[in-house]
């Protein structure tokens, strides 16, 4: 594998074509992940339906992660993310044609919804691998850490683009929106030039490849041993995500205004931890940054339970974004330094799909207990799992990782 030896990170091309990418397509998949929820509605009427729109997002990683993975790791990756890309692009011209001269149905944009999902990943899987192959190791944190600024700052950008999409004089122009956006970065996307990412010639059987991919990660015991960690961060994280939303305008009986403000400071927490996660991970290691953040969730879950003014929960979801921003790029980065180029997509596709394991139980456990006993019970049990999550952290052998 060759990259260059430079160290200005800016300098690579392929990560700046890669990051440049990656500011586009997360714009546009924002727009379209919330006008599609929109649409279904406004076919519907049924937040339940709505709602089933954001559920399809898991779907693909639980179904297809390892087969992504597997073709990933045998195929050319420039040509994969073309594909992936290309073909998302062509289906977002072809939803909007068909809602301007026909009559839109919700199981058409269902399924269009999940083959937008699948695609998102193979790009992302593949983009994971080329960022192997395109950067040094110890670079890795770094462009992490880029990607997840990009991420955060789209997710503090949210209200504003719901806002712009609720005053487009049709939801579909949406999806035209991000049609262009997408074919856009395509353009930019085909300058790349990755020379290593095509894969010699295989002689193994696809179901071998699986089972390599399999044995790599079970024989990484630090990374096998973090990705069920991340299985009970992502459970909590999105537990109190989704009840946080549900307990400021429920119980509490905030404003829609007062609301969007509190919870843009999740978003500045997490552009604070996407620039200074790097400097952090330098100085302490990567295990002592993953045992901070745990510390920090456990606070801001038993703030949040304790407290209901708007200084107190603005605070925790500060933290909140801070701790789950630091999360995401070492665990990233570690999973980038840790894994051989070859192995990444396949490993990168187990780990996916076991990172979301429990996410659909946490969803439904979740609501029953705040149906039960209330929002501010939940995030006291996402506390109490904090606890016992670090107390075997810190006897982990990720925990001795730097």
């Amino acid at each position: 594998m060759h990259v260059s030896t430079t160290d200005n990170i800016w300098q690579h091309r392929n990560f700046v074509i890669l990051v440049l990418t990656g500011f586009l397509l997360s714009f546009g998949s924002r727009v379209y992940e919330l006008a599609l929820p929109l649409i279904i509605y406004d076919l519907t009427q049924s937040s339940v339906a709505m709602g089933t729109m954001r559920a399809l997002q898991f779907l693909p990683i639980f179904l297809f992660g390892l087969f992504i993975g597997v073709f990933v790791d045998r195929s050319d990756k420039r040509r994969w993310m073309l594909g992936s890309v290309g073909l998302q692009t062509g289906l977002l011209f072809a939803l909007f044609t068909y809602a301007q001269i026909g009559t839109p149905q919700a199981g058409v944009f269902y399924g269009a919804g999940f083959v937008l999902m699948m695609c998102s990943y193979g790009y992302i899987n593949a983009r994971i691998s080329s960022i192997k192959w395109a950067l040094p190791t110890h670079m890795m944190t770094s462009a992490n850490a880029k990607f997840t600024f990009i991420q955060t700052f789209m997710q503090v950008m949210g209200p504003a683009i719901s806002g712009a999409i609720l005053f487009l004089s049709s939801l579909y122009y949406g999806l035209l929106i991000t049609a262009c956006v997408y074919l856009f970065a395509l353009v930019v996307l085909s300058r790349i030039d990755l020379q290593e990412s095509s894969s010699p010639e295989r002689l193994h059987s696809f179901w071998r490849e699986m089972r390599e991919g399999w044995a790599e990660l079970r024989g990484n015991r630090p990374l096998w041993h973090l990705t069920w960690f991340v299985s009970f961060f992502n459970a909590t994280a999105i537990s109190f995500e989704l009840m946080v939303i549900f307990f400021v305008k429920d119980e509490l009986q905030w404003t829609a205004a007062r609301v969007g403000l509190v919870l843009s400071c999740a978003g500045a927490g997490g552009l604070l931890g996407s620039m200074s996660t790097e400097s952090l991970r330098r100085r302490f290691g990567l295990g002592t940054c993953l045992a901070l953040t745990l510390i920090l969730l456990g606070l801001t879950y038993s703030l949040t339970g304790l407290y209901g003014n708007a200084f107190a929960i603005g605070l925790a979801l500060a933290c909140y974004g801070f701790a789950t921003t630091m999360q995401n790029i070492c665990i990233w980065a570690f999973r980038h330094e840790s894994t051989s180029a070859p192995m990444m997509g396949r490993v990168g596709g187990l780990t996916g799909a076991i990172f979301k394991i429990g996410v659909p139980v946490a969803l439904v456990a979740s609501g029953w207990l705040a149906e039960v006993a209330g929002a501010r019970s939940v995030f006291v049990v996402c506390g109490l799992i904090q606890i016992v999550v670090f107390a075997l952290f810190v006897r982990s052998i990720v925990f001795q990782q730097r």
